[in-house]
């Protein structure tokens, strides 16, 4: 057995060192997928001054909406006759529906531009 009690030294190029601390930092000065500013107004179609009033009426509307097409396509099965049978007076219920439906697919839209974030980043 060896009794060396030297610390081991790694032989390193100064170059490469400062190449590899100039790519972290860049990487750290770059702002993260949480840290991103979200422009709203490049989502909503609205006139200026008049954002809350549309986030209110798509608030309404859009989940409504996407309620009433699963239950015409899903529920139905694109049958009128079938869709005519549901109680569409029900407003909340049907607003539910849709509610929960956007809401999955704004997390799966969420979720991708995350994994999409990765990616750029490399």
């Amino acid at each position: 057995m060896s009794n060396n009690n030297d610390p081991i030294r790694a032989t390193s190029n100064y170059d490469a060192s400062r190449s590899f601390q100039k790519r972290n930092n860049r990487r750290r000065k770059e702002a993260s997928f949480a840290q991103q500013e979200v422009d709203v107004k490049a989502y909503v179609i609205a006139p200026e001054g008049y954002e809350a009033f549309m986030f209110s009426i798509y608030f309404i509307t859009l989940p409504y909406l996407a309620g009433l097409a699963f239950l015409y396509l899903f529920v139905a099965r694109a049958s009128f006759t079938h869709f005519l049978n549901f109680k569409i007076s029900s407003f909340f219920v049907i607003w539910a529906i849709g509610y929960e439906i956007l809401a999955v697919i704004f997390l799966v839209l969420i979720a991708y531009a995350f994994a999409k974030s990765f990616k750029s980043t490399k």
